[in-house]
């Protein structure tokens, strides 16, 4: 079964299947401790969420593009204040459009997800797309099963094994099992044409890591 991932760094874990749990929250876990010094300008841990929710909104209003996806994070959790999806996007878009790969994956997955929005394939892609470019390893694995379903693209099973030979090069290691999976029902010109994509791409991206490994 191909599961598309949602936000790595959520305060509130969505419901998953039993069998990507441990995976995940072990993952929120990491990444929202490994951040901390990121984002230690406009959040301190040990002050109240209201207090951290005024810090982040100066330094997101001043233009700071990480303050500005943690700002996105509060109004998506009603972490220091209240829910609000509408203000969760503008901020996550603010910090998309200079660049930051979280903001980007996260508008990617709400409109993938239809989360609180109209669901909207193309935008989704765009931002996923955006994302990967930048090394996120969630979005190409998610753009790789759009292609497998065919969910607001056509199917193509030589942009599936392309998406996840990205997924493996950005580090994602679950990529690889899907990837080999994928590549048995391709024919030998199909995995010839996934592997010219993939070797434009680390061209264009200067990525030099064998995705076969």
């Amino acid at each position: 079964m191909y599961i598309r991932y949602p936000d790595p760094i959520c305060f509130s874990i969505p419901r998953l299947p039993e069998q990507m749990k441990s995976k995940t929250l072990s993952l929120s876990l990491f990444l929202a401790l490994s951040s901390i010094d990121a984002w230690s300008a406009c959040y301190d841990k040990n002050q109240a969420p209201d207090i951290n929710y005024i810090k982040c909104k100066q330094s997101a209003e001043q233009g700071i593009a990480m303050s500005q996806y943690y700002l996105g994070q509060m109004y998506r959790n009603g972490d220091g204040v209240s829910k609000n999806l509408q203000e969760a996007i503008n901020w996550y878009r603010k910090a998309a459009e200079q660049g930051n790969a979280l903001a980007q994956y996260n508008l990617g997955w709400i409109y993938d997800s239809g989360e609180g929005v109209p669901q909207n394939l193309n935008e989704a892609i765009k931002w996923y797309d955006k994302a990967a470019k930048q090394g996120d390893k969630y979005a190409p694995f998610n753009l790789g099963v759009m292609y497998y379903t065919g969910s607001g693209v056509q199917k193509d099973f030589v942009k599936t094994h392309f998406w996840f030979d990205v997924g493996i090069l950005n580090g994602n290691l679950k990529a690889k099992k899907w990837r080999d999976k994928i590549a048995k029902r391709m024919s030998p010109e199909q995995i010839t044409e996934a592997q010219r994509l993939i070797d434009e791409w680390r061209g264009h991206q200067g990525v030099v890591v064998d995705a076969n490994k």
